[in-house]
């Protein structure tokens, strides 16, 4: 079998943060297992298809790159399939790669069960009989158990790691934390002319290494990490913040839902929201919130793998050998 695999930057990468980290871990995994070849997904470049070749790859936005360029001259092999993040209330962010999906045999995509359960109520459902989810994951020697005890009632904080793109919402956050003017937040990745980081409650440190040092100082100070997307596929690093031992709380439209691991944020209910946060930050005793994280790290280490990941691309690949 030889696989035709296109995503983000070189596989021999040693970056920790998504894309650059499924490259490595899918490329490493793959050829192990089969002939690869490797083609960078903003390559401008025509793939050399032969008739027994399997493609697996991240379509780009632009036409006339690598897996654009497949589907529009309608190059055949023995299957074509695409990889990439879904999440649909963003309809643009997907629709480009509609033509692709409706030619391709198979979609791998990588979302939280919210956006799987609910595309057939979205102008996506024509791809859930094509949709094979994966859940992302989280390499545990990266992202270890950090978490020694919470902060007491009273005194616990709230942090958010991330950018201030469209689709992270921190419209909501910034009036989440504006009606608790009692609760702070770190904002690791924060941008200081935003309306978020300017609030009296509100501590931004701009882009940081999430090395060992900066996520024990993360674990130190902060007890519950918040997202508030309206449309994101299955942030990694919710997934990350509870390897290290962090309690998180979102909103199903960070694709994580039906979850004990994850306290729910209502977009439609403010007071909802806050209710389930300050239950965390004032009401739930220490040995709760350690019994929830001990928890959640086993569940990071058996569910949130790169060899579970890896191996439901592999046994679906196998199916067209």
């Amino acid at each position: 079998m030889r696989i035709q695999f296109v995503y983000a930057f070189q596989p021999d990468n040693e970056i920790l943060q998504s894309p650059y980290c499924i490259t490595r871990n899918l490329h490493r995994y793959l050829k192990e297992r089969a002939e690869v070849v490797y083609n960078v997904w903003d390559s401008k470049g025509l793939l050399d298809l032969k008739p027994d070749d399997i493609l697996i790859g991240h379509p780009h936005y632009d036409h006339n790159t690598v897996m654009q360029k497949v589907f529009r001259r309608n190059q055949q092999c023995k299957a074509r399939c695409t990889i990439h993040p879904l999440h649909t209330a963003r309809v643009n962010d997907n629709m480009p790669f509609d033509f692709m999906t409706r030619a391709a045999d198979k979609v791998f995509s990588i979302c939280g069960p919210y956006w799987y359960d609910t595309i057939e109520q979205t102008v996506f459902k024509h791809w859930k009989p094509k949709i094979v989810r994966l859940d992302m994951a989280v390499d545990g020697h990266n992202f270890p158990f950090l978490r020694k005890k919470f902060n007491p009632s009273g005194k616990r904080r709230l942090c958010y790691i991330g950018s201030t793109m469209p689709q992270k919402n921190l419209g909501y956050m910034t009036q989440l934390m504006a009606t608790m003017p009692d609760v702070e937040l770190d904002w690791y990745g924060g941008d200081s002319a935003h309306a978020l980081a300017k609030l009296p409650n509100v501590r931004a440190f701009g882009w940081l290494t999430l090395n060992r040092k900066v996520a024990q100082k993360i674990v130190d100070d902060c007890d519950i990490m918040i997202n508030t997307s309206i449309s994101d596929a299955n942030p990694t690093t919710l997934l990350e913040a509870r390897a290290w031992g962090i309690i998180t709380a979102c909103t199903p439209q960070s694709g994580y839902y039906n979850d004990p691991f994850f306290t729910e944020l209502d977009l439609a209910d403010i007071k909802k929201s806050m209710a389930n946060l300050r239950h965390l930050l004032h009401d739930a005793s220490n040995e709760e919130l350690m019994l929830r994280a001990t928890k959640s790290r086993e569940e990071i280490e058996t569910r949130y793998t790169w060899d579970r990941f890896c191996n439901t691309v592999w046994t679906e690949l196998q199916k067209f050998a």
